[in-house]
Formats: structure tokens, C-alpha cells, sequence
């Protein structure tokens, strides 16, 4: 009992969150549902409107195509071109040859009458077939003196007044295109005109038009009628040539929509009169615009439909849903629950207590269990093993160091040989002497890893005497505040970075050389800074490679390559190990030669932990 209560408590907790999850999902999942079948109802509404403007402007194109080709024959045929050309000495000997230009001009317009007119699928073409002749034709005393929208010759004086014309005549286009009224009617007339060029000697002698009723093209508007919205075809002018709300001629390029209208086959979104529609536009090869715009609304139309048969779907698998939550809550949330709480015990995530059984009743929950436990074991095992062996290594690398030098070996040889040097009266001997004594007996520092800041800068100065004892014009500087040389640091931290200066900064050089030591405490931090007159290097990569380097295995010696120099990476890196990651080298932009600091804590003697004063690595 007390066990189920324990249980009944736990599901209370967590069934109300985990039941809140399984609605969102549901849910979710409805609003993702309804929201595809509205996208896919939508999708086929703009793809009919997007099909009825295809076939619109595909006939339209025929059509139009067709006024071109007519217009085309008439320029390219020679026997034409022979009627206009020929030059009769009276007007009486041009009656044969107008007669037979008529004659060609009036059967090309009864091409239309082909079509079947009982048929109300096919669409009724009309056609005006007229030639304005200039003064030059051979026929222009022949023509009639003014133009009417039949077919016909007649005289081109009578169009001058017109803007088509002298756009055309202008020489800026071969061919325009136009809608005008004709006839005493007011029939809604679509022309196109182009100028016949001799080939024999390239003057203008006529101008060809091609006209056709805009019932042709009513009716292809008919054929492709939308549910909802409306066809807009407009002229280079913005004038209406054709639309089921607008009239013919009406000025409709100033309207907003057609204004931002992109015409490359995209669709936008724009108001008219005040309602939003998805407006589509394509430009024809004569410059015209055709335009489809369809209401917004009318995309939406099934919307609320669809949104209901959602929410209605989404609360019968809440329903179900809650049938079988609860038990899927005992059976699987409990015990996982269970062993994700003993796993968080700091006890044994320290290590200090084993992951205690689980019975769940569960095969995979117990068999992750003793996995898990197992795990931790095993990490246990390698983590004290690789403790072990880096001691291990450590020690190793020391005693290896201890056994290549020797220092009170090294220090009786080196006084040896400086009582000889004295006894031979060679001072310059014993001096060099004296300094490689102090060098090492510096740098080796006992065994320990701390030195004085003072202790360290006389290794330095042994180490820059002898050096300067083999190269003439070697430069020493030092400018160290007398209450900064009890601060303790690593030891042999400078002479590496004095030798790096020697060997690649005055490489090829023996005059002018300058090496320059600073010391300086900026807060609870110390800088050391190494600054020489050579031939520089670059900061930014010197920088990359100390951090590629810390990034990598910590080896002693890895870094030994001529560019690098062993000493650079190994002060850079026994820093960090001994002061912390935050500490290390650096190097800084300077205007001649090399700049590297040392960043090292502000530390006395009796700041140092005895455990630190260990043998250095």
C-alpha cells in the first residue's frame, strides 16, 4: 500500500505536465494538418488562376502573332513590293497594278472567314488589311486621300496628326501597337503598323497596318473566365485594351497595382478598391502588359471549413489520447524517473557510493541501470589510472633531468676551471667561468620550482655576460623596481626568452644589438617584458601558435623547431602549469624588433604553497 501510494504521489506530479504535452503535440499536429490542406486548397486556387492567365496570354500571343505574320507578308513579298515600286509615267497605267494590290490586300482579310462561324469554341477573327502609301510609291496618286479603318490603300498624308505614326516614322520602332474607336459606330478596334522599306534603294514607301476587332480577344477572355476577379490587358500607355471591369481606352496606368506591377510572372499582393488581391502580370512581346488579379478572400474561402474539421480531429485524439496516458505514465515515467534521481546523488557522482539497484519491473530500465552503474566503475578505474600514470610521467621526465646533470659535478668542474684560469693568469677566462657557474647554479635553483625575481634576473645577467663576451656589440638593459625582486616566479623563465632573441632576432647581425628587460606589477599581476632591436616577427601568428599549442598534448619537447625555439613554448607552458591557465606568454606589437611579456601572479615566498616547491617538470 504504502508502495502504490508512493506511486499514486508520483503520478499526480507529472501526469498533468506530461498530459498538457501530449494536447500541444495533438494539437500541434492538427494546426500543422489543417494548415497543409489549406496551403494545398489554396495552392490549387492560384494554380487555376495562374492556368487561366497561361491560356489567355498564349492565345493572346497567337493572335497577336497572327497580325504579324500577315503584316510580314505583305513587307517581304516581292510581287507587292514590285506593285508599290513601279514608277507609270500616268496615273491611268497604275490602275492594273492598284487594282491588283487591292485585290491581295482584300483576300488576305477574308482569311478569317476560314473559321467555322457557327462555332462557338473557336474564336471569330476579324481583319483590316490597309497600306498608307508614301509620295515616292508608284501608286500614291491612286490612293484614297483619307484613312478609314477598312481595307484599303490610302495616302499617308492623313496620318501625320497621329502620335502612333510619328513614332513610327520617327525611326525610333519598326513596329507599334495601338487600340483605337473606328468607324461611325465606335468600333473597338487593335492595330499594329509597320514601315515597308525598298530593298532596292531602303526608302520608306508605305506603312503596313494590320487591324482586328476586340471581339476576337473577348472571347478568348470568355473562354478563360475566372470565379472570382478579373482580366486586365493594358498598351505601353497604360491604356485598357481589354478587361472585364474596366473600358476600353480607359486610362489605367496611373492605378497603384498596375504602377508596382513587376511584370516578370511573379505574383504580389495589392489593395483595389480597398480589397486585397494577389495580382499576377506578364509582358507581352508587342510591350503590352496582361494582368490577373484574383481577391485574397477567394483563397480563403474554405479556411474556416477546413479549421473546423482540425479542432474537431484534434479534440477526438485528446480523448483517446487520455485513455491510455495514465498508463503509460506508471509503466515508463515512474521508474525512469527513479533512476535518473539516483543518478544525480552526489555520492554517486563523487564516486564514494555505488548506483544502488532498481526494481522497476521494467527489462530495459534495470538492464540501463546495471549498465550505467558499470559505466561509472569503469570511469572510476580510468580516470585514477590516468592520474597515476601522469605522476608517473612526470616523475620520470624529472628523474631523467636530475640524471643528465649533475650539479655539484657541473659546480667543481666549473671551479676547477676557474682556479687553473686564475692560476694562468687569463681573467677573461675566469669571468666567462664565473658566469656559466651562476647560470647554472641559478637555473638549476636546487630542485625547486620558485625563484626570486632577483635571483632569476642574475641567471640572466650570467647568461647575457658570456654572450656578450662573443659578440662585441651586445647591448644589456635592465630596469627592475627594487620592491619587485623578492616577488617570486617559475624559474628559468628569461634566459629562454634572452636566448630566443639572440639566435632568430640578431640572426646575421653583430652590430647595434639590444636586448632590454623590464618588470612591472599591474594589480595582483606581474609583467615581465623581453624587448630586442631585431628582425621582428609577426605577432599575430606567434600569438595563433601559443594558443594551437595549448590546445594540444603538453609535451616538453614539442616545440622544438628552429622557428619556434624549444624555450619559448616551454617557458609559455611551465607557467601555465604552474600558475594557472589565465598566465602564460605573450607577444606585443612593437615598432622595431620583438616584444614577449610573461603574465605571471603577484606572489611573495609565503604565498607558496610547499606542495608547489616540488621538483620543477
Amino acid at each position: 500500500m504504502i508502495t502504490n501510494k508512493r506511486h499514486t504521489s508520483l503520478l499526480a506530479r507529472i501526469s498533468l505536465p506530461v498530459f498538457a504535452l501530449v494536447v500541444t503535440v495533438i494539437a500541434l499536429f492538427a494546426a500543422s494538418a489543417s494548415y497543409i490542406l489549406i496551403r494545398v486548397q489554396n495552392e490549387h486556387t492560384r494554380q487555376m488562376a495562374e492556368q487561366s492567365m497561361k491560356f489567355v496570354h498564349r492565345n493572346l500571343e497567337y493572335q497577336l502573332d497572327t497580325m504579324n505574320n500577315m503584316a510580314a507578308f505583305l513587307l517581304s513579298n516581292q510581287s507587292i513590293e514590285n506593285l508599290l515600286e513601279t514608277e507609270h509615267s500616268a496615273p491611268y497605267e497604275a490602275v492594273n497594278d492598284f487594282f491588283t494590290l487591292q485585290t491581295n490586300l482584300q483576300n488576305l482579310s477574308l482569311l478569317s472567314l476560314l473559321n467555322d462561324a457557327n462555332s462557338g469554341s473557336i474564336v471569330q477573327q476579324t481583319y483590316v488589311v490597309a497600306v498608307a502609301l508614301e509620295p515616292k510609291s508608284g501608286l500614291y496618286t491612286l490612293a484614297t486621300d483619307h484613312f478609314d479603318p477598312v481595307t484599303g490603300i490610302f495616302k499617308s498624308t492623313d496620318l501625320q496628326n497621329e502620335s502612333w505614326y510619328r513614332a513610327l516614322i520617327g525611326g525610333g520602332r519598326r513596329t507599334v501597337w495601338w487600340g483605337q474607336k473606328a468607324g461611325r459606330s465606335g468600333a473597338a478596334m487593335i492595330y499594329s503598323a509597320t514601315k515597308k522599306i525598298s530593298t532596292k534603294d531602303g526608302r520608306a514607301i508605305g506603312t503596313v497596318m494590320i487591324g482586328a476587332d476586340t471581339g476576337s480577344i473577348r472571347s478568348l477572355f470568355e473562354n478563360a473566365a475566372l470565379t472570382s476577379g478579373f482580366h486586365l490587358l493594358v498598351d505601353e500607355e497604360g491604356r485598357v485594351i481589354f478587361s472585364e471591369r474596366y473600358a476600353f481606352l480607359e486610362p489605367a496606368g496611373r492605378l497603384p497595382f498596375v504602377r508596382s506591377a513587376a511584370c516578370d510572372g511573379s505574383s504580389a499582393d495589392a489593395k483595389i478598391e480597398g480589397m486585397l488581391h494577389r495580382v499576377t502580370c506578364v509582358k507581352m512581346d508587342n510591350g503590352w502588359k496582361l494582368l490577373t488579379a484574383v481577391p485574397k478572400s477567394h483563397f480563403g474561402r474554405y479556411t474556416f471549413a477546413i479549421s473546423a474539421i482540425g479542432a474537431l480531429a484534434a479534440i477526438a485524439a485528446v480523448l483517446i489520447a487520455g485513455l491510455w496516458l495514465r498508463r503509460i505514465v506508471i509503466r515508463v515515467t515512474v521508474p525512469i524517473t527513479r533512476l535518473v534521481n539516483a543518478v544525480q546523488r552526489p555520492e554517486v557522482l563523487a564516486f564514494r557510493e555505488p548506483l544502488p539497484k532498481l526494481k522497476s519491473g521494467i527489462h530495459e530500465v534495470e538492464t540501463l541501470n546495471e549498465k550505467f552503474a558499470s559505466m561509472l566503475v569503469t570511469l572510476h578505474g580510468l580516470i585514477e589510472k590516468s592520474f597515476e600514470e601522469e605522476i608517473e610521467r612526470r616523475q620520470l621526465q624529472l628523474e631523467l633531468l636530475n640524471a643528465q646533470i649533475n650539479p655539484h659535478f657541473l659546480y667543481n668542474t666549473l671551479d676547477l676551471i676557474n682556479c687553473r684560469a686564475i692560476l694562468a693568469g687569463d681573467r677573461e677566462t675566469s669571468s666567462i667561468v664565473r658566469s656559466l657557474a651562476n647560470v647554472f647554479r641559478f637555473g638549476l635553483n636546487r630542485g625547486r620550482t620558485w625563484i626570486s625575481l632577483d635571483n632569476e634576473i642574475k641567471q640572466v645577467e650570467a647568461y647575457l655576460h658570456i654572450q656578450q663576451m662573443m659578440h662585441d656589440d651586445l647591448l644589456a638593459e635592465f630596469h627592475i623596481a627594487s620592491d619587485l625582486q623578492d616577488i617570486v616566479v617559475p624559474h628559468f623563465i628569461l634566459q629562454p626568452l634572452a636566448e630566443n632573441a639572440i639566435v632568430h632576432g640578431f640572426a646575421g647581425r653583430t652590430d647595434h644589438c639590444r636586448i632590454a628587460m623590464t618588470a612591472h606589477a599591474d594589480g595582483n599581476t606581474l609583467i615581465l617584458r623581453v624587448e630586442d632591436n631585431g628582425k621582428g616577427c609577426s605577432v599575430e601568428e606567434r600569438n595563433r601558435v601559443l594558443r594551437e599549442q595549448e590546445a594540444g598534448e603538453h609535451s616538453l619537447t614539442s616545440d622544438s623547431s628552429a622557428e619556434n625555439g624549444y624555450g619559448t613554448m616551454n617557458v609559455h607552458r611551465r607557467i601555465q602549469l604552474h600558475c594557472g591557465p589565465g598566465y602564460g606568454l605573450r607577444y606585443v606589437p612593437t615598432d622595431e624588433g620583438t616584444c614577449v611579456e610573461a603574465v605571471l601572479p603577484l606572489r611573495s615566498q609565503g604565498q607558496i604553497d610547499p606542495e608547489e616547491e616540488s621538483s620543477d617538470v
